[in-house]
Formats: C-alpha cells, sequence, structure tokens
C-alpha cells in the first residue's frame, strides 16, 4: 500500500472536516488533473514530483491554473469486520489514501455499501519480534496518536483475506510470570527498559511474553526485617515482595542486603 506523508495530512485533514487544511505546495502545473471527491467539497491536485502524492488545492491556485474541470477520483468503500465506520479508499493518479468517513459524509457519497474483505489505506498492520499477534492501527487524524489499535483475531485477519504484515516493531515485550510491569527490549539486544503505559499504549499494547527472570535480577533482604525485595529491570527502584508474591516468584532466598 502507498501511504506517502502527504497523503496522510490529506487524510487527517479529511476526518477533521476540514476542506484546505495546509497549504498546498506551489507546484501544480497547467494540465495537471484536479480531482474532486463524493464526500467533501475539497478538490486534490497532483504533484509536480510524483514522490510528493497529492495535495489540497486552494481556490487561488485552481483558478491559476484555468479553473480545469476536475476528474471524480476512484473511490472504494471499506469497513472493519470489528467496526462499523466506513473509510473511503482514493486513488488519485499514482497516489492512494484513505480517510475515516463521518455520516454526513457518508450519505454526501449517497450511502455506498462498504467491503468488509479488504484492509482499509488507513489501517496498517503492525507486528512485534517474538509475538504471533497481528495489531492493527487505524488513522483518525495526522496527529500520531490519533489511531485506534485493534488486536486482529485469526477470523477476522481471514475475512480481510490474509493481508501481510505492514510495518514490524523493532522491541520484544515481556513481562515476569507473577508481575504486570511490561519490559520491552530491542529485538537481538540485550538493553532493555521498563515500559510506561503510554509508551506500551502506543505499540498497540501488544500482550507481553512471560519470563521467569530478566538478566541482572536479584532479590535481597533488608537489614532488621524480614522483608524481601526484588531489584532488576522491571522494578530499578527496588519492590517488597508480599507474600502472595513471593510464592508466585517461586519463594526466592534473599542473595544479600538490599
Amino acid at each position: 500500500m502507498r501511504r506517502s506523508i502527504i497523503a496522510l495530512v490529506i487524510g487527517a485533514a479529511l476526518a477533521a472536516g476540514g476542506a484546505v487544511a495546509l497549504p498546498a505546495p506551489a507546484d501544480a502545473l497547467p494540465g495537471r488533473p484536479y480531482y474532486s471527491l463524493p464526500f467533501t467539497d475539497a478538490l486534490v491536485y497532483t504533484a509536480r514530483f510524483p514522490d510528493r502524492g497529492a495535495a489540497f488545492a486552494t481556490v487561488e491556485q485552481w483558478q491559476a491554473d484555468g479553473s480545469p474541470v476536475p476528474t471524480p477520483a476512484t473511490v472504494a468503500y471499506r469497513v472493519l469486520p470489528w467496526d462499523s465506520t466506513v473509510y473511503a479508499d482514493v486513488n488519485v493518479g499514482i497516489t492512494d489514501f484513505g480517510v475515516a468517513l463521518d455520516a454526513a459524509q457518508w450519505r454526501r457519497a449517497g450511502s455506498p455499501a462498504p467491503t468488509r474483505g479488504v484492509l482499509p489505506e488507513a489501517s496498517e498492520i503492525w507486528q512485534h519480534p517474538g509475538s504471533d499477534e497481528l495489531l492493527v492501527r487505524t488513522r483518525y487524524g495526522w496527529d500520531r496518536h490519533s489511531a485506534v489499535w485493534h488486536t486482529m483475531t485469526f477470523p477476522e485477519w481471514r475475512t480481510l483475506g490474509f493481508p501481510p504484515v505492514d510495518r514490524r516493531g523493532e522491541h520484544v515485550y515481556e513481562r515476569l510470570s507473577w508481575l504486570e510491569t511490561v519490559v520491552a527490549r530491542r529485538d537481538r539486544g540485550v538493553d532493555a527498559h521498563r515500559v510506561s503505559f503510554d509508551e506500551w499504549s502506543e505499540a498497540g499494547r501488544p500482550t507481553p511474553g512471560t519470563v521467569a527472570a530478566f538478566p541482572g535480577d536479584r532479590y535481597c533482604s533488608v537489614p532488621g526485617s524480614a522483608e524481601i525485595r526484588y531489584v532488576g529491570i522491571a522494578e530499578p527502584n527496588g519492590l517488597a515482595l508480599s507474600f502472595e508474591r513471593w510464592i508466585a516468584a517461586g519463594s526466592p532466598q534473599a542473595s544479600g542486603s538490599c
């Protein structure tokens, strides 16, 4: 799937309901095709350089080019197996982009029946190393945080025609069998760090694998106390173990003082 940066901006602007959301690059040429979209008044034109994709046209720019009659863009309508939102997959020349439609935009387009068996252009499939999970990230805006993640089931993947993975993550996500804290380490690397909730969410909330221990983990005792603490990657500042967690951790003996 071709997903250029400019195409992403177009999708974000349309999703926000804007007609012209950013200044179009001044590289439209007379004779370059302008495209109309059935769900908005906005016009799209192809750029001077093909690798720049397409951009919105201002009224002044369109008039300066002679007010050419726009060509209707090729549009296919999609819906994900787990959601009712309708997406428009738009083709303008050699550029494709996708956008989520609100109810008014869908009605303006003629209330088309969407196809359920194709992954929309607004979506991409991620997979993290060491995991069989397929995570679908669907854009709703230009901000990288403006996206919705979904863990795809096998029947959903089959419904979409078994599309390939678009993006592969860089980190393996793991946790201790007795602790909820998620740890990330680079694939084929040894450096690891505790993952914040925001970081885990931005990665699609992958299900972490469970391990018995991380390199460097240790258990220590507090002088003058029966308390045993875990110190390691998952809890760098140390964690006092409750009796239940101590049992779940395998009843470890302290290897020294904290």
